[in-house]
């Protein structure tokens, strides 16, 4: 807290910004609250310490131990364009907030605002009335100023101000400003962040009952999909995590920077309830659709997923590992929903196959990499590795090829199905995907997660209706073929 000379006859009239929730499209106090916990679970542990001893200590507990971006945090233009304003007329600028003051200061700094500040410091948290209070013994009890703010909190400050701005809650009956368009509903941010889109690479749950016959029977088919979508809600639990703990990497991404919780569409608060819903709504619905074996393999999965999200997905080679069992699990899951045993040549395929797109993923990010020498952010790669990586999934794709082949000459196949030697005909269309792929990304056509551009990719999608053709003339008959 900042106590200053009254502003003399004359002066001119300050703006004060506000700047969680209103210069910026975040909250820099849980965000630090965030990066501290997700070092350790000792770090987990003094964090909550620290908010029980008080929200004021907490913050300045943690701005002691995290340091800002202030570069990467996502302002919001208009409020910009207000502080430009203010600064061409001559007026101060102060930004007033309830963050800790050296994390306001950077943001200052960074926006080039020589005037003081004011914020949290020691046990004051400056929120609401507290921070009417700094504002008054900064500029005198009479003093008149322009407030911009966002939230309920801010009603004392619009109260008093000379003219008021908000970016979000305008109170009824009151002549405070909205600036800016009105903010994304909470519905279609929520929405967003559980990428219904990556919902697809769920329908590996349903293989076993395809490649098992079993599909025919409607119970069996109900149940398989009924296992896809409770895995859809866990797998989206586990996306809202890994948003949240990916925040800054995302901000510095070409495109993950528009995610909900990046670009500060939605709050900390509610991405982690929605996460924790999704999760028990997973479990529970496994729980009654399979028993305790479905129960503890989406608890698998999720312990799996969470400990890619926390620390693995920055462990070279390691993260390529886990996200190929992380699919492969998808398809055991479906073998557990249904009662059926699941193929070893099936399992070994789908490890390769997986392991493959899963470096072609790291390689498509590498080769997106702003800073390409340097260690690609939240990974365990850098920009030499590139050719490696990119070798490592071809390999891996054409060790999947062969597993594939080794599986159509198995004498044991014959067993299941009607014309094996079709089988072999699955490599040719399999070997033209992958080198497309690969050439694909190589020239800089894949962006993004490349199961999701197979899935939107028209040749990708003949191919997978070519090998359906072959797999079901294989599994019954001449009769089957178009």
């Amino acid at each position: 807290m900042l106590h200053e000379r009254p502003i003399a006859a004359g002066e001119a009239v300050p703006l004060f910004v506000d700047v969680d929730g209103t210069l910026i499209r975040a909250d820099i106090s849980l965000e630090s609250f965030v990066r501290i916990a997700r070092s350790s679970i000792t770090a987990m542990m003094e964090v909550l310490l620290w908010l029980i001893a008080g929200r004021a200590v907490a913050k300045t507990m943690a701005a002691r131990r995290d340091r800002i971006d202030a570069a990467q945090l996502p302002y919001r233009q208009e409020v910009l364009g207000l502080i430009e304003e203010a600064k061409t007329d001559g007026r101060p600028v102060i930004l007033a907030s309830a963050s800790h003051w050296r994390h306001i200061r950077s943001i200052a700094d960074h926006l080039e605002l020589s005037d003081p500040i004011i914020a949290t410091r020691g046990r004051a948290n400056l929120k609401g009335s507290a921070k009417l209070a700094a504002i008054r013994a900064h500029i005198g009890p009479d003093a008149p100023f322009d407030y911009v703010g966002d939230s309920r909190a801010d009603c004392y400050l619009w109260r008093e101000a000379r003219r008021g701005w908000s970016v979000g809650h305008v109170p009824p009956r009151s002549v405070v400003e909205r600036l800016g368009g009105p903010r994304p509903g909470l519905a279609r941010a929520l929405v967003k962040a559980m990428r219904p889109h990556q919902w697809t690479k769920n329908a590996l749950v349903l293989v076993p009952a395809f490649t098992s016959g079993a599909f025919t029977n409607p119970a069996v088919l109900l149940t398989a999909i009924a296992a896809a979508l409770l895995m859809s809600l866990i797998a989206s639990s586990i996306y809202l995590l890994n948003d949240l703990l990916d925040i800054d990497s995302d901000r510095a991404h070409r495109t993950k920077w528009k995610r909900p919780l990046a670009h500060g569409d939605l709050s900390i608060p509610a991405a982690l309830g929605l996460s924790l819903a999704l999760a028990g709504i997973g479990l529970v619905g496994g729980w009654l659709l399979g028993g305790a074996a479905l129960t503890f393999w989406l608890l698998v999965y999720m312990a799996i997923t969470t400990a890619y999200s926390f620390r693995l997905k920055a462990v070279m080679v390691g993260d390529a590992i886990v996200l190929a069992s992380l699919y492969t699990i998808r398809i055991w899951i479906g073998a557990i929903a249904i009662g059926v045993p699941l193929s070893f040549w099936l399992l070994l395929f789908s490890v390769f196959l997986f392991l493959s797109l899963a470096y072609l993923k790291r390689y498509i990010e590498m080769r997106d990499a702003t800073e390409p020498n340097r260690l690609l952010s939240g990974r365990g790669y850098v920009g030499g590795d590139l050719d490696v990586v990119m070798m490592s999934g071809i390999s891996s794709g054409m060790v999947a090829i062969l597993v594939l082949a080794l599986f159509a000459h198995d004498p044991a196949t014959a067993a299941h199905y009607a014309l094996p030697e079709l089988l072999w005909l699955l490599c040719l269309p399999l070997i033209y995907w992958m080198n497309r792929i690969w050439m694909m990304a190589r020239r800089g056509e894949v962006e993004g997660d490349p199961v999701a551009f197979a899935i939107k990719d028209r040749r990708s999608i003949l191919v997978g209706g070519a090998m359906a053709c072959i797999f079901a003339a294989a599994l019954y008959g001449p009769a089957t073929i178009p």
